[in-house]
């Protein structure tokens, strides 16, 4: 069974550019050995992420996420079953925000 979860948060405020990146390229390799794939939006410290992918590893890696100190705040806003990825070629991508609004909209 296939998932999709969408949560906020905040990073920190030592949260740089340079960590976020660091952060999606690694969220990226490990996303794609465990078939789950998303987006992460960023703007300021705010985060929305949307990761998509079987339902057993989407929620270990959201364990995983919420006790990660680098952020604050996690909220789950929606988690539902999909038959398909919205986002099957991404294993992660870091877009502006409103990208993800937009694609929220269309899935």
């Amino acid at each position: 069974m296939l998932i999709r979860l969408t949560y906020t948060s905040t990073f920190r405020p030592h949260i740089t550019d340079a960590d976020i990146d660091g952060i999606t390229e690694k969220a990226a390799a490990f996303n794609r050995r465990h078939s789950i794939t998303g987006i992460l939006a960023v703007e300021g410290e705010r985060v929305c992420q949307i990761l998509e992918g079987p339902r057993e590893a989407v929620e270990q890696l959201f364990e995983s996420i919420q006790r990660d100190q680098r952020h604050y705040g996690v909220v789950e806003l929606d988690i539902s079953t999909i038959e398909k990825p919205a986002f099957e070629d991404w294993g992660m991508v870091r877009r502006p925000m409103v990208d993800i609004v937009t694609l929220a909209f269309s899935l």
